[in-house]
């Protein structure tokens, strides 16, 4: 779990097309995307093209309705990838593809983001400034520190 007092936080990034489509500037280096949800059928065929075998590592988001409604899923994390699921983005909308994402490099968590599209999402410092504030360009969002 990252702790928000050391992380950089992004505000305002709403649509999961520009997230997908700008996440390589901010996390070029991670290995693993994590994904919890209820995700269309299309989305979960798409997930399941770049499943790992790998155990579920980041922090559960959603512990009373797993598993009877919400999934989990371990995918490589891949420009590819991204770039398929901003492109599917444009005929599904948020919660179709995912409520809770996170990145890792690894056994590190580079990004957490419970509640996507509508909460902050939290980037750890380990992450140059200078990418989250590319990235925070990109997708709209407003870049501050993590709370004290």
């Amino acid at each position: 779990m990252l702790d928000e007092s050391q992380c950089w936080k992004i505000s305002g990034v709403r649509t999961a097309v520009d997230f997908f489509r700008a996440v390589s500037l901010l996390v070029p280096d991670a290995t693993h995307m994590f994904l919890e949800g209820s995700p269309d059928p299309d989305i979960e065929a798409l997930l399941a093209d770049a499943a790992d075998d790998a155990d579920y590592a980041a922090p559960v988001g959603t512990i009373w309705s797993w598993p009877a409604k919400n999934q989990r899923f371990t995918v490589r994390a891949s420009p590819e990838l991204f770039a398929r699921l901003s492109s599917a983005s444009l005929n599904h909308a948020e919660p179709e593809i995912c409520d809770h994402v996170h990145f890792y490099r690894g056994q590190e968590a580079l990004v957490q983001w419970f509640d996507a599209f509508s909460e902050p999402l939290l980037v750890s410092k380990s992450v140059a400034r200078k990418r989250v504030e590319r990235f925070a360009s990109a997708v709209g969002g407003a870049l501050t520190e993590g709370a004290a």
